[in-house]
């Protein structure tokens, strides 16, 4: 990856980084972005949002607070207009 990747968390989840992916579909979608030989933006800071799961679902709760999360550091990096949000959720 030519950019850099970093992690924001949602109040309440674990503070790690997560270093897999139980099904490989955040994995695959943002090999698609940000891949450096395949990417269509090799040089792309991604940052990563993850949001736990209970009793393998999703809860409504937490998919809110991790768009609460997104919102407050673009505007604290200044990206408004700038950058680009991508969910990738199954389950």
């Amino acid at each position: 990856m030519l950019g850099s990747i970093r992690w924001l968390y949602v109040p309440g989840e674990p503070q790690t980084e997560f270093k897999g992916d139980d099904n490989g579909h955040g994995i695959c979608v943002i090999s698609k972005v940000a891949s450096p030989t395949f990417g269509v933006a090799k040089s792309a800071n991604v940052v990563v949002v993850r949001v736990g799961l209970v009793d393998h679902k999703v809860q409504i709760s937490s998919a809110i607070a991790a768009w609460g999360v997104v919102a407050i550091d673009i505007d604290s990096q200044g990206m408004q207009r700038n950058a680009v949000v991508s969910a990738s959720m199954s389950g």
